[in-house]
């Protein structure tokens, strides 16, 4: 039995407690079944509607009573750290996408590694940005176009590619120092982030090298023939995943390194002309 310190109520445990969850995931499981699109019920919408159904389902007393637990709640300093890293890590991404660094770092790969580790090559490369922008689902969203283009030329099969993609977006996001998963795992724990990154290597990078053998493998069996022709290497578009893999790995603060991604990512945008001021 639990104890709610604030009110002295006591509480059992009780299974509609879970039914502001189930509501968020009806929405995006009804949205994809209409839609066939996820991307069609914006995140917002979904939290405040599950935010509406836990407010009402909760036995916090008055209306006014449940509002204001909720929002002392939402106030924890853990819950809005979480979502600066949150908003700042998406408009890194999007702005890094924009600028074109996503094919350059693939190009990169292509360029350091022979054309037949082409499997492990996007893996690496998939590892790599995911634990720089920490976002699996933004790493996917930016690779897999690359992934099917690749399949495209190779001949090898778009679920294998997308397998790829997908694998290493995992395992960057798992030990990134800005996801905002991480943030709300170490501190709602008490722990450093760099204690959590070194339990976590322990456990995934076994599973990554043999995971990694098997690609080399593999591209070798597919990649007999087929060439895939690599872009210009611009190592200057690299470098805003440089700096913030480094800054955040050497204990920086998640919200300036995010901060100075974004704001390098920008910097070298516009003098690149990959986008203006206003667009």
């Amino acid at each position: 039995m639990e104890t709610d310190s604030d009110k002295g109520i006591s509480r059992k445990p009780n299974g509609l407690a879970l039914l502001p969850l189930l509501v968020f995931f009806a929405l995006y499981i009804i949205t994809f079944v209409v839609t066939g699109d996820l991307k069609n019920m914006p995140i917002s919408v979904a939290f405040l509607t599950a935010s509406v159904v836990a407010l009402f389902t909760s036995k916090g007393g008055k209306i006014k009573d449940r509002v204001a637990i909720f929002c002392r709640g939402a106030g924890d300093e853990t819950i809005l750290l979480m979502v600066f890293i949150f908003i700042l890590a998406g408009a890194f991404a999007s702005t890094a996408k924009a600028m074109g660094a996503v094919d350059a770092t693939v190009n990169l790969m292509l360029y350091l590694l022979p054309q037949k580790t082409i499997l492990v090559s996007t893996f690496i490369a998939a590892c790599f940005i995911s634990m720089s922008m920490g976002t699996s689902t933004g790493t996917i969203a930016a690779l897999a176009p690359i992934a099917v283009g690749i399949s495209a030329q190779t001949g090898i099969p778009v679920p294998m590619m997308l397998g790829v993609v997908v694998s290493g977006s995992m395992f960057g996001d798992n030990l990134s120092f800005i996801s905002d998963t991480t943030i709300v795992a170490t501190r709602s724990q008490g722990v450093e982030m760099k204690d959590k990154f070194r339990v976590n290597i322990r456990i995934v990078l076994p599973a990554v090298i043999l995971v990694g053998m098997l690609y080399v493998y593999q591209g070798f069996t597919y990649m007999q023939k087929a060439e895939v022709p690599v872009g210009d290497i611009e190592w200057r578009m690299v470098l805003p995943y440089m700096v913030v893999l480094v800054a955040a790995m050497a204990g920086m603060n998640g919200i300036w390194v995010v901060i100075g991604g974004k704001g390098l990512s920008g910097i070298i945008g516009l003098l690149k002309g990959g986008f203006g001021i206003w667009l």
